[in-house]
């Protein structure tokens, strides 16, 4: 990034803190209500993580089970279905 960019947003971003700081500093926003918002929004960043992720794997294993095998991971899944076999009988 060119420096004279760089310059530039980091006065974009002190410019911005300083209005962010001016708005809590008046009162407009109150603490708890900023608090309240901050927690709600790292609980939905955290869950959309979490189903995102989910997607993913599930979308992956998926796509693994249409092969007959899979090299590396073959003689895992192997184990794995003979322990479960066996905790059936």
């Amino acid at each position: 990034m060119p420096k004279q960019k760089a310059e530039s947003t980091k006065r974009d971003y002190e410019e911005l803190g300083r209005r962010l700081e001016n708005i809590y500093l008046t009162g407009y926003i109150s603490r708890r209500e900023m608090l309240k918002m901050s927690f709600l929004k790292g609980m939905a960043t955290g869950f959309g993580g979490v189903v995102g992720a989910t997607i993913v794997v599930a979308l992956l294993v998926w796509i693994l089970s249409l092969f007959d095998t899979v090299p590396f991971i073959g003689p895992i899944v192997d184990s794995v279905e003979n322990t479960v076999n066996s905790q059936k009988k």
